[in-house]
């Protein structure tokens, strides 16, 4: 079983996992999928401390989402480590894909993201899809129907609040078990967009409340739980707005003994201190704890 948690390259997802690549914690069958989104120093950074570890990290060559691909020359790129087996180049498939693009080097291995039926259609036709070492697809019936192959599901877990409602309509709830529906149905492994979601906006948006995602295991299955602002009427006052949430936090994780990781702990401490990092900080600090729940799962469960 392999797990590829996909995150767009913004500066705290790739210090998460610069972080988390150099703890050195994650097992060689989760390997994260980084589809730049910024011409930004952290990228090559990142993916150097992965493979400096030896450690599997997947790099989208042409992403989608942003203008990062439009910019011609970059300042920092990461294909100086293109040589290092441990970089896993992949790429979406578009209609503007060269199949070539696919064939992996000698001793290198290659990922393909198709998100649609009827692309995936085509490619199988003329024969593109027996070139990549993974396929990601969309965990649908008909595309299931339509492989010939062992194929790695694609799918958003995310919630994100519309209009007037807020994440404290659904604190606590179902996230995955993607690992055992992947069993089930013959998948290599699977994929997620983690706790940040599939959507991607430039600029972000502003949110009346603040809230700390924190995903956690009942058994087998993986939760999530949203520690949530009383304050939610305007926009103003963030950090008032974070004491509240990790308030709430620091009196829930003493009673989840296995949720401490880490990451956790630096963020609970956070109360203890009564000190604001920003809300950067506090969103690197919970992917690293995604990360590490997940690493701690796969070590006793899909040992490699």
């Amino acid at each position: 079983m392999i797990y590829f948690p996909y995150f767009r390259g913004r500066q705290y997802d790739l210090l998460a996992l610069k972080n988390i690549a150099q703890q050195q914690i994650l097992p060689p069958n989760i390997i994260p999928i980084i589809e730049p989104v910024r011409d930004i120093r952290a990228l090559p950074q990142t993916v150097a401390a992965f493979v400096d570890h030896d450690q599997p990290v997947v790099v989208i060559a042409n992403p989608t989402v942003s203008d990062y691909a439009l910019t011609q020359q970059k300042l920092y790129d990461w294909r100086s480590a293109a040589d290092n087996p441990a970089l896993i180049v992949g790429h979406i498939l578009t209609p503007t894909l060269i199949p070539t693009s696919l064939q992996p080097a000698t001793g290198h291995q290659t990922l393909l993201v198709g998100r649609q039926a009827d692309e995936l259609a085509a490619a199988q036709h003329a024969g593109w899809l027996a070139e990549p070492t993974y396929l990601l697809v969309p965990p649908e019936a008909r595309i299931r129907r339509l492989m010939t192959r062992p194929t790695v599901s694609l799918f958003d877990h995310a919630w994100l609040p519309e209009h007037d409602r807020s994440y404290a309509d659904i604190a606590d709830g179902f996230f995955s078990d993607d690992w055992s529906l992947a069993e089930s149905d013959g998948y290599q492994g699977f994929s997620d967009y983690t706790i940040g979601g599939a959507h991607y906006s430039e600029h972000g948006y502003p949110a009346r409340a603040v809230t700390l995602h924190l995903t956690y295991f009942k058994g087998d299955q993986l939760r999530i739980h949203r520690f949530v602002s009383d304050d939610r009427e305007d926009f103003r006052h963030p950090k008032e707005k974070f004491f509240q949430a990790v308030a709430k936090l620091a009196d829930w994780l003493p009673q989840h003994p296995a949720s401490q990781t880490p990451a956790a702990l630096a963020l609970a401490d956070y109360h203890q201190q009564q000190h604001f990092p920003g809300l950067g900080v506090v969103k690197r600090l919970s992917l690293e704890h995604h990360l590490q729940i997940m690493a701690g799962y796969f070590k006793q469960h899909y040992p490699v």
